[in-house]
């Protein structure tokens, strides 16, 4: 390399950068369109190299021209990193809040569909599978065969491995009771799922469903050893005819031939096949003991149902008493205006059956 004041080097290393062998047209046009970085980069020389006045002019030309060739190198490495393809490992996965009503899908082909005002938060986690679950209703299908897939919630985990399963988390109070109510509904439509919280596991297959609610493990009525079968069965005939708002499968599980004997005043009241007062059954008597017959007696009680607006049943627990004849169950319901009820019906065995009375 020659001296500093001699810049024939600098002519080369333009001449093969901008790949022209005319250098000095090239390098005065780049003067005249950066007049600023050419003053800037002159009056940075270092002191102690500071020419005679008489080279003023020459230095300022070397200092322009290092500019020119710094420029050339930078829109070099642009150039290439233009056109260079993004390299996915280098942009880290961030976590995002959906609400909906919308459709998510997830980069290994799994979805969620939200609801209206329901929310999920993406974990942004590059190998990590799911999300985590805000509020309100989503549908979630799983990507099959390619690892566990798991949605957190408030009140436990759902570990899912290809399927297809409901999420419903509830917050509220009911109007009625006045219940402040906390609770995960799940129910699967193909394939298993696992719930689980520090209080416990439960695991769902097809066409199950469960409740988990705040501080309680995990409740499956299909998994409780304390239900009989034929009180199982009632159950899930009295929640079924609730979904489907009809009043006449919903009282069937009444024990009419029972409650017209009453009505009448041939037996004598018992609160476990009631479940009202004794007073609740004089009024009762009072009001229907015109009726003749239970059919008639039937037709009245479904006309006082009225389940119109239920959308969904929350079966929070069920308890049997020791003597195996009785049985109180914790339900809350969904409307369609949003408001949520709490009710507690009871179960007792008599006449050969397990029989609903009144709450």
């Amino acid at each position: 390399m020659g001296s500093v004041h001699d810049d024939n080097w600098l002519d080369t290393a333009l001449d093969e950068a901008i790949g022209s062998s005319d250098t000095q047209p090239d390098f005065e046009q780049w003067k005249a369109n950066h007049p600023e970085a050419v003053q800037t980069l002159a009056a940075r020389r270092p002191p102690q190299q500071r020419p005679p006045a008489t080279k003023t002019i020459k230095v300022h030309h070397l200092w322009a021209k290092l500019a020119a060739a710094a420029a050339v190198a930078i829109a070099a490495i642009v150039g290439v990193t233009q056109l260079m393809p993004p390299d996915a490992s280098d942009t880290p996965a961030v976590a995002r809040t959906l609400t909906g009503p919308m459709t998510h899908t997830f980069d290994d082909g799994s979805a969620v569909t939200l609801g209206a005002n329901a929310g999920i938060r993406t974990y942004g986690a590059a190998d990590k599978r799911g999300f985590e679950h805000l509020a309100g209703v989503i549908d979630v299908t799983v990507a099959k065969g390619k690892g566990e897939f798991i949605v957190t919630t408030p009140y436990g985990d759902v570990k899912a491995l290809g399927t297809e399963f409901t999420l419903d988390l509830v917050d509220g109070t009911t109007v009625n009771t006045k219940e402040r109510i906390e609770l995960l509904a799940v129910e699967v439509t193909e394939g298993s799922v696992e719930v689980s919280n520090d209080k416990g596991a439960s695991v769902l297959a097809e066409q199950q469903k469960l409740v988990v609610e705040k501080d309680r493990a995990p409740y499956r009525m299909n998994a409780d050893g304390n239900m009989p079968a034929r009180l199982r069965e009632r159950m899930d005939a009295m929640i079924a005819a609730m979904e489907a708002g009809d009043d006449a499968a919903y009282t069937a599980n009444y024990n009419s031939n029972y409650l017209y004997k009453l009505v009448k005043g041939q037996i004598e009241y018992d609160a476990n096949r009631f479940g009202g007062t004794a007073e609740d059954a004089q009024r009762l008597q009072q009001a229907l003991g015109h009726i003749a017959s239970v059919e008639a007696l039937t037709e009245v009680f479904q006309q006082s149902v009225n389940l119109e607006g239920v959308t969904n049943v929350y079966l929070r627990e069920i308890e049997v008493s020791a003597d195996g004849k009785h049985a109180t169950a914790r339900l809350v319901t969904g409307e369609t205006n949003g408001r949520l009820r709490g009710s507690s019906p009871q179960w007792h065995y008599f006449d050969n059956d397990w029989w609903q009375v009144d709450d």
